[in-house]
This record gives C-alpha cells, sequence and structure tokens, in this order.
C-alpha cells in the first residue's frame, strides 16, 4: 500500500507569498488542501478584514478554509510571541488531518533577511541557514515550496493567475521591527555597495548552506555511532561545532526538547565535560544535566511513590520518572544476567508486590551477604547517582531487589523452580553491567 494521501494545511495570511503558496499546491490534484487563517487581532478592523478577505477568496476556489484566533498581547518580543502561538496552533491542527504537512509561504528574500536576522543574535551556520525546503519542528512537518523564488518572481506567478491584490500588512512598512528596517532601509543599500548586488547575498546562504549540511551530518553521524554518548569520555576533546549540535540531541533524548541552546550552556557543558567534573550543569530553566562518575543523566526532580504490583495480570508497570518495569514467565535460569533483571522462583512470591521509590534508612540483605546493608550504601557502592537511583521490588516490607545495583536471597530458584524474571528498563539510560 502507499503513503496515504497528504494534507497540506496552508499558512494563508492573504499576502503575496501565501496566496501563491495556496494556489501552488491546488494544482496538485493527489492532494486535501485546507487554508488556515491565523488572526492575531493586532491591528483591529484591518485584522478582522484580512480574515474575511481570507475566506472569501478560498470560498470562491472551493478551498477549505479554516479560522484561527489567536489572543497575543502587544508589547516586547511580539514577534517571537505570535511565532510560537502559531506554532502551538499547528500542534494542535495537525492531530485533525491525516498526514498533515504544513505548508509556509518563505522566500528567498525572507532567507536573507533571516540570515542578518540570525548574525545579530550569534548563530552559527545551522542557524543561519534554519529556513529549508523542509523541516520538523516539535513534530510539525514544514515545508516551504516557495524558498527557492524571490518576491518578485511570486508576483509575477501571481499576475499570470490573475491575481492582482492581496493583503498587505500595514505594519511592514514601519520601520519599528528588525525585520522591516532590513526589508525596507539597510538591505536594499547594500545590496547598492556591493558590485555582485543581491545575487552575491544568494550565493553566500547558498555556500552557508552546504556548510551546514555537512556538520549537521557529520554531528549526527557522531552522536548516532558513538560507543555510550552518556559517557563524558565522549564529549571530551570534541569540536565546538560539533558539540553545540550533538548537546541539543542529548536534550532532544533526555527531555524532548530539542530548542536551541545558548552559548553560554553550550560553554558550561563543554568545561564540564573536558575536565571531568561532577556536579550539576544548568543549561536552562528545564533543561538540567547531572554529572557523576564519568557518565552524564537528566536531572529530574525525585517523585516519591509506592505502587502494589499485582504482576501475574499485569506484567507490564509505568513508573514516575520514566521507569518501566515488566515481568515473564521463562523455562529455566539463565548462565549470567544482567543487572537490570533479576530470576525468582515464581513460586515462592506473593501474589502482590510492591514496587517504590526508595525510603530513607531503607535496608536489604544482599545475596551472599548474612547482614542487612543500607540502600544507600549499596547504591554508592555501585556508582549510581542518587538523582539517578531506580526504584527497588519488595515482598510485603522486605526489599527483594535493587534494580541495577544488587538482588536478596529471597525466593531463589531451585532445580524444580518455576522461574520468573522481572527486568526493568529507564528509556535506555540504565548502564548495562554483567554480574
Amino acid at each position: 500500500m502507499g503513503e496515504a494521501k497528504k494534507t497540506f494545511l496552508v499558512g494563508f495570511s492573504g499576502g503575496a507569498d501565501s496566496t501563491a503558496a495556496l494556489l501552488l499546491l491546488r494544482e496538485n490534484p493527489d492532494a486535501r488542501i485546507v487554508a488556515v487563517h491565523f488572526n492575531h487581532h493586532l491591528r483591529g478592523a484591518e485584522s478582522d478584514l484580512e480574515a474575511e478577505n481570507a475566506a472569501r477568496f478560498a470560498a470562491v476556489r472551493n478551498i477549505e478554509f479554516r479560522l484561527v484566533d489567536l489572543d497575543i498581547a502587544p508589547g516586547s518580543n511580539l514577534e517571537a510571541r505570535a511565532r510560537q502561538a502559531r506554532l502551538e496552533a499547528w500542534k494542535k491542527l495537525i492531530c485533525e488531518y491525516e498526514n498533515p504537512v504544513v505548508v509556509t509561504g518563505h522566500h528567498k528574500d525572507d532567507c536573507i533577511e533571516n540570515m542578518f536576522l540570525r548574525m545579530g543574535r550569534g548563530s552559527n551556520v545551522s542557524g543561519l541557514t534554519g529556513l529549508q525546503i523542509t523541516s520538523e519542528v516539535e513534530g510539525v512537518k514544514f515545508f516551504r515550496p516557495l524558498i527557492i523564488y524571490s518576491r518578485k518572481e511570486i508576483e509575477e506567478f501571481l499576475r499570470a493567475r490573475g491575481v492582482t491584490e492581496w493583503a498587505v500588512d500595514s505594519s511592514n512598512s514601519s520601520c519599528d521591527y528588525s525585520r522591516n528596517a532590513l526589508r525596507n532601509k539597510i538591505l536594499p543599500e547594500l545590496y547598492q555597495l556591493f558590485p555582485g548586488g543581491r545575487k552575491a547575498f544568494e550565493q553566500t546562504l547558498s555556500n552557508l548552506r552546504y556548510d551546514a549540511a555537512f556538520i549537521d551530518s557529520e554531528a549526527d553521524l557522531r552522536y548516532r555511532c558513538a560507543d555510550d554518548r552518556f559517557a563524558i569520555g565522549f564529549w571530551q576533546g570534541q569540536p565546538r561545532a560539533l558539540v553545540v549540535r550533538m548537546l541539543k540531541m542529548l536534550c532532544k533524548e533526555f527531555f524532548a526538547d530539542e530548542r536551541p541552546l545558548s552559548s553560554g550552556a553550550v560553554e558550561s557543558f563543554s568545561a564540564m565535560a573536558d575536565e571531568g567534573k561532577n556536579g550539576i550543569c544548568v543549561l536552562d530553566e528545564t533543561r538540567k544535566l547531572y554529572f557523576a562518575d564519568g557518565r552524564i543523566f537528566p536531572l529530574e526532580k525525585a517523585e516519591e511513590f509506592e505502587l502494589c504490583w499485582e504482576y501475574r495480570k499485569q506484567p507490564e508497570l509505568s513508573l514516575p520518572g520514566r521507569w518501566m518495569i515488566r515481568c515473564e514467565m521463562v523455562d529455566s535460569l539463565p548462565e549470567s544476567c544482567q543487572d537490570d533483571e533479576a530470576f525468582f522462583d515464581a513460586e515462592a512470591l506473593p501474589e502482590k508486590l510492591t514496587v517504590s521509590s526508595v525510603r530513607a534508612g531503607e535496608k536489604m540483605v544482599p545475596f551472599g551477604r548474612e547482614n542487612p546493608v543500607s540502600l544507600k550504601k549499596l547504591r554508592v557502592d555501585a556508582g549510581i547517582p542518587a538523582l539517578h537511583s531506580p526504584p527497588v521490588l519488595k515482598a510485603g516490607n522486605q526489599v527483594i531487589w535493587f534494580p541495577g545495583i544488587r538482588r536478596s536471597d529471597a525466593a531463589l530458584v531451585t532445580e524444580n523452580s518455576r522461574v520468573i524474571r522481572f527486568f526493568i528498563e529507564k528509556d535506555g539510560f540504565l548502564p548495562r553491567k554483567n554480574l
């Protein structure tokens, strides 16, 4: 079976670029087209009139139309807040459609403007060339079919199709915003200043894209092929150009968050990794890492819990802190086992077990020992940070297994035992060692 029919959700402001994108996609008979108009309500009656005109334009051409009202208060950082509000709206909208792709009308002029804006923010080469034909942001797939065309070519495209009027945002003429100042004043003067004019800047942008693609590809390959990307040693001596990209990948893996990091955050991370220091590395308010015993862990607030587990009826149990514990019947005890699994005599265990976070002062009699040992000491001896401590498995009040560390001598497997295997996972971050 082929891929499901795509739904193109076209961001349709009514301006020249979004109108061209809408008409261009409409020429594809095998796709569902939806014109999505965001009313930011920032220009009063003008905003409402644009929404009405956009709806009318779509209706005349029998194009499905969606109006999305955004509540954005005037004030500082308006463009960034509006952009984030649209992204949040897109994330909700794509859930309503089959195989959705968001289409925007970004064009070549936008890419050049974006390059200069990112320069002013200290971006690297990937940031300077951030507007690509396709990209994915927080699960939203974006497609920018006009990115190889200039604003002038887009307007010629519209006139050739009988469209001679389109919405013009009155605020675009004001140079109060950085992008407008670039577009209306600075870039036209720059184009006249250099012999190559506009073409020279287009070529620069093209060359930067090649450079960014190579560095991004190298970072992705090195990260994915690493023997242990959670080991501090992997990060030591890495080129800064790769660290900044691979650190973003690490944040996506640990926190499901791939927002850009500040240069200060990258510097702090690199310094701690190169020096092999133990401690907490604060990337930002929500993303914090813990360096301990040669490894990197996501810093998460420990959540206390205690759950009754009827494991025979429910062989899989999700736990706070992204832990997952499972059990299964097996034929026999293996010759060796990993520290994230334990085997017990199924008949010797009660019908219900308890899975809980580690309590202060809690102890266990480890297998092969006669006296109880505090779980804290077992954890410290195993080199596992407190912030990464796994939960424990109990029979009544007796700890029978400290996953990843030790088990007790409870319910030992004998020759005639029915063997049950318990194993635990945490998004693949639990270190594995042969016992």
